[in-house]
Formats: structure tokens, C-alpha cells, sequence
């Protein structure tokens, strides 16, 4: 049973993104980042669960370790189910073990964000409203003040020049 004289939703508000940025870390070297908030929601109810017995004297510092001992929990199920060992260091938020392919994929983020840097208006436009935001083709031409096809012409090119940027490096 919580412990009614802590404000639990209070707490919560104020340090919810410390906890969940400690829990996406210890999870993310993983590839279960997907389960950080489940590690800071396990935490918050094991506290108001068996609460301290006198307010800590950091509830931020209480609430992070609480946070980053249920991330590591679920890491560590994760290596029992799946039958594989990750060592200590690289549980504990150490280094991924496969840099290379991390270096490879934020090569490829920035070689992105450099090809959509270089689109014009109407392409950005595009980009934004029909292919990230998935609006209707129909009302985004009609925006634009062009034809339904047309827009899915300015997709191709778009989708065209940034895959040809990202695999091509250029």
C-alpha cells in the first residue's frame, strides 16, 4: 500500500525524464530502448509499493537508481530468454558491442539530414506533410496547388534523392 503523505504523482512529474534518460541508456546498448518507460513505470510502483521509511534526502537520486536497477533487470531477463551473455561493462552502459555498425548508422542519419537540408520548398513540404505526417495525397495537392500525381512524383524524387544519399554517401 502507497505511503499517502508522498505526493507519488508529483514526484513522478518532476523527475520522470531523469528516471526514463537513465533507463533508455542501460537498455538501449539492448536494443530494448523500446522498454525504458516500462523500466521507470516498474520502478515508481516498487517504490509505492514498500516506500522509504523517512524521505530520502535526494528523491531525484532514489527515483534514478530505482529507475536504472529495473532497466537492468529487464536487461538481464532479456539475456536469460534469449540464452545470450552480455558482459558486465556493457550492462552497466558501456560501450555497444558493435560500433562500427553504430558509427555506420549515424554516418547514414546525418548524410540524411544533409540531402533534406538540400531540398527546395515544395520538397520539404512534401516531406513533411505526406510522407512523415501521412496526410492524404488529395490534400496536400491541393495545398500546393498541384495534382494529386504530382505530389506522388515529388515523393519518389524526395524518398529518390535521400536513399541515393544515405547508400551512396553523397
Amino acid at each position: 500500500m502507497a505511503d499517502p503523505s508522498y505526493d507519488w504523482a508529483a514526484l513522478y512529474q518532476k523527475h520522470r525524464d531523469a528516471m526514463y534518460g537513465v533507463a533508455y541508456e542501460v537498455l538501449r546498448g539492448s536494443g530494448r530502448w523500446d522498454l525504458a518507460a516500462d523500466a521507470v513505470q516498474e520502478a515508481m510502483v516498487s517504490l509505492m509499493k514498500a516506500p522509504p521509511s523517512e524521505p530520502p534526502r535526494s528523491w531525484e537520486a532514489l527515483l534514478v537508481v530505482t529507475a536504472k536497477r529495473r532497466a537492468l533487470d529487464i536487461v538481464r531477463s532479456a539475456a536469460v530468454v534469449r540464452g545470450v551473455e552480455y558482459a558486465e561493462e556493457y550492462v552497466a552502459g558501456g560501450a555497444a558491442p558493435d560500433e562500427d555498425d553504430a558509427l555506420e548508422r549515424l554516418e547514414k542519419m546525418a548524410r540524411a539530414r544533409a540531402a533534406i537540408a538540400r531540398l527546395d520548398a515544395q520538397e520539404h513540404y512534401v516531406l513533411a506533410q505526406y510522407i512523415v505526417l501521412d496526410r492524404p495525397r488529395d490534400e496536400v495537392a491541393a495545398e500546393l496547388g498541384v495534382t494529386p500525381g504530382r505530389i506522388s512524383q515529388i515523393n519518389t524524387k524526395v524518398l529518390s534523392k535521400i536513399n541515393a544519399a544515405v547508400e551512396g554517401g553523397g
